[in-house]
């Protein structure tokens, strides 16, 4: 299985959820193997590296983020994942614009991990933006990752 995680520049959200589903998929004896990660931002600056911020609270998890290197979202990317997990409602909608054959692929990371297929009605599944933030608001975002990684896990867990 493929999975691709979007954010909007691909130097934050995206390259942490893409990072902790890397260890949970490791650490899984049922999914070890079988899922392949990538991230990529519906605006990104292609080879930006990840904020500091980004880096410092991947660090602060055990975890590596430090030759993460930012990709733009295209269609190319789109038809290469089974599944398109974007970090908002709003860039579903930007997914949607640029690859519109793979709509059916797309749902938000916190969504999909409690079930919901598709586009949610509001902006409760949305994970904190942290971008030119402080470290408090990296960590509340990584931690909303964390918690929607898990329970993703658990999802692709069971329908195994």
């Amino acid at each position: 299985m493929n999975v691709l995680f979007v954010c909007t520049g691909n130097t934050c959200r995206s390259p942490i959820a893409e990072t902790l589903m890397d260890d949970a998929v490791d650490r899984s004896s049922i999914l070890h193997g079988d899922v392949k990660t990538k991230s990529a931002g519906t605006f990104a600056c292609e080879g930006a590296e990840a904020t500091q911020e980004a880096v410092r609270v991947v660090e602060e998890m055990g975890l590596e983020l430090k030759r993460h290197e930012a990709e733009p979202f295209t269609p190319e990317l789109a038809e290469w994942a089974d599944i398109i997990l974007a970090m908002s409602k709003e860039q579903m909608e930007h997914i949607e614009v640029i690859a519109p054959d793979e709509v059916s692929k797309v749902h938000t990371l916190l969504g999909y991990a409690k079930g919901i297929d598709g586009e949610p009605i509001d902006n409760s599944c949305d994970i904190l933006d942290p971008f030119d933030e402080g470290m408090e608001e990296y960590r509340q975002s990584a931690a909303q990752i964390k918690e929607a990684v898990e329970m993703l896990v658990g999802r692709l867990e069971k329908e195994q």
